[in-house]
């Protein structure tokens, strides 16, 4: 192998590309550096940890360049695993070759043919102890072929201990730290899958599991980012339960009980588990659940939330349609979206129009809320009445949507379906109609509905009508942006009430945003020839507000 060619890459370059913080983080990938290949002063690899990111990194320039697959660099950062790379090509800590010579694999196999029984063993041992990656690919190979597997699933059980061997509260900027710490150990299990070690790693996972939902209940979590590690915990405990051979019964038990402690997180669901559960296993969990249903019999909706869940689960495991919908409606609210999404499926259509008609008369369809579990999506239902020809309460829908959540939104969507009824120029008079009703009556806000459809029109003369007459609203900015270059000093008097009442609070964290608005009013007032009307703006602003130094500093930045 020759020599690589690293003198124009040193880490100082990597620091300065990346910064100290991204420069940590690829410190602790390099061991995740997989296939390097260094030619002149380029390096490629594949960075395989959680998942599996291509890289090439280029250092013939002062200033590195490089190309990476993942998110990180896609939003325009150098990422950590630019940075693993190039400390890997630099230090040569990562299986690296140059340019491969002919055959490889041929040569490989012929020196090793020539090999006796012996020979061979003592060359992977000697590998395995220069090489801590070959050293634990040996380890799980040989506990997979069950010479000592429960060896290696006490010592990769006592990995995650030390790993997360966290005391005292997390505070905010400590739950990164230890976040870090559960990923990268997380990251090791889940790499012994593809060597078929499900049942091996079981017990470490199930470790990880149940130490990090402890660890989230003393912490400063805000970031979510232990959180997400649990969570990760929970779907690789629940794939090692699949692929691996646990006791049916002691997890159809364990995970009644534990989602019944859960505080809400880690999310596990029946579905995750039941390929490891045989027909004693479901009926543990059926016993378990059935026995937490009366524990939580006659308490409220939300304190017996979970349990509903698991109810539900196994309703829909049994294809119980009845059972279900029970489940669903026992709330609050109904669940309607879920009744009717299992009404549809069954086949039931006659069912699926009663309970979208109570819906209905509940108020409880909105494109708002369409999405959520409570609510149906008023152009499903619309869909639905047109289906069986009730097209006036498909209308009424639309027309109920557009009043409740006034917009250019809910009124395209009530023209969509009244022009496939050639009715679209009636329904469109009506849907203007209501929003000046509208804007009447609340002034302060709703001309910002007629303001955003003549906009969509393309009708700027019409927005600025309705925006004499009620006000702009909230789409003040978008009629200033359509207006920059026919109206421009029009455009820019928009941004007055916004700076005014900015500046009615003293805020230094909003003064450089006061500043960068009244710098593209001053563009904009030049370019209607308008300048001198700008400067005696800034003249009353600093005579009133120049007691603020925070702000006249920004103001100055700006050159205003």
């Amino acid at each position: 192998m020759g020599r690589m060619n690293t003198k124009h890459l040193t880490e100082a370059q990597l620091v300065r590309s990346a910064g100290d913080v991204v420069f940590g983080r690829g410190e602790d990938y390099v061991r995740h550096v997989r296939g390097l290949v260094v030619m002149g002063s380029c390096a490629t690899a594949v960075v395989q940890a959680k998942s599996a990111y291509a890289v090439e990194l280029d250092w013939a320039h002062r200033d590195l360049a490089g190309d990476c697959t993942c998110p990180h660099f896609e939003r325009g950062y150098f990422c950590k695993h630019l940075v693993a790379v190039g400390l890997a090509a630099i230090s040569g800590c990562a299986p690296l070759s140059l340019v491969p010579p002919s055959e490889p694999d041929d040569v490989l196999v012929s020196y090793l043919q020539t090999l006796e029984v012996a020979e061979l063993r003592d060359l992977v041992a000697e590998l395995a102890a220069r090489d801590e990656g070959v050293d634990q690919f040996v380890r799980i190979r040989a506990a997979i072929s069950g010479a000592n597997g429960a060896d290696a699933s006490k010592t990769m059980v006592e990995s995650v201990t030390a790993a997360l061997n966290v005391r005292g509260f997390i505070d905010y900027r400590r739950s990164f730290e230890v976040a870090r710490a559960a990923s990268d150990i997380l990251d090791d299990l889940e790499g012994q899958f593809e060597f078929g070690a499900a049942e091996i790693i079981r017990p470490a996972l199930l470790k990880a599991l149940t130490r990090l939902r402890t660890l989230t209940l003393n912490a400063d979590d805000s970031s979510g980012s232990i959180g997400d590690a649990c969570q990760r915990a929970a779907d690789l405990y629940a794939r090692a339960c699949r692929e691996g051979a646990p006791d049916a019964v002691k997890l159809a038990r364990w995970l009644a009980k534990f989602r019944d402690e859960s505080p809400g997180w880690p999310v596990t669901v029946l579905g995750d588990f039941v390929d490891a559960l045989d027909e004693k296993g479901l009926r543990a969990y059926r016993k378990a659940v059935d026995g937490l249903d009366q524990k939580y019999a006659g308490v409220d909706h939300w304190k017996r939330f979970d349990i509903d869940r698991m109810l539900l689960e196994l309703a829909d495991l049994d294809g119980d349609v009845d059972r279900a919908i029970d489940i669903l409606q026992s709330g609050e609210h109904p669940d309607f979206r879920g009744i009717v999404d299992r009404l549809g499926a069954a086949g039931r259509d006659a069912d699926v129009i009663a309970w979208t008609d109570r819906a209905v008369a509940d108020g409880r369809v909105s494109g708002s809320h369409g999405k959520g579990p409570y609510w149906l999506d008023p152009a499903e239902v619309a869909d639905r009445y047109l289906a069986i020809g009730r097209e006036d309460d498909a209308m009424g829908v639309l027309r109920n949507n557009f009043q409740r959540t006034p917009g250019l939104e809910t009124f395209q969507l009530l023209l969509r379906f009244a022009e496939r009824l050639g009715i679209g120029g009636s329904e469109r008079e009506w849907a203007l109609s209501a929003a000046r009703q509208l804007a009447v009556q609340h002034s302060f806000s709703n001309g910002a509905v007629l303001v955003e459809i003549a906009l969509a029109d393309q009708d700027l003369e019409a927005a600025w009508a309705v925006a004499d007459e009620f006000g702009p609203g909230h789409q003040w900015r978008q009629l200033s942006a359509a207006s920059a270059k026919s109206d421009p000093r029009r455009a820019a008097d928009l941004y007055r009430p916004e700076v005014r009442g900015q500046l009615v609070h003293t805020n230094s964290k909003n003064y450089p945003g006061i500043a960068k608005t009244l710098s593209v009013m001053k563009g904009l007032y030049e370019r209607a020839g308008d300048g001198a009307d700008f400067a005696e703006l800034m003249v009353s602003i600093r005579e009133e507000y120049g007691r603020r130094p925070s702000l006249m500093k920004a103001l100055d930045k700006r050159g205003l």
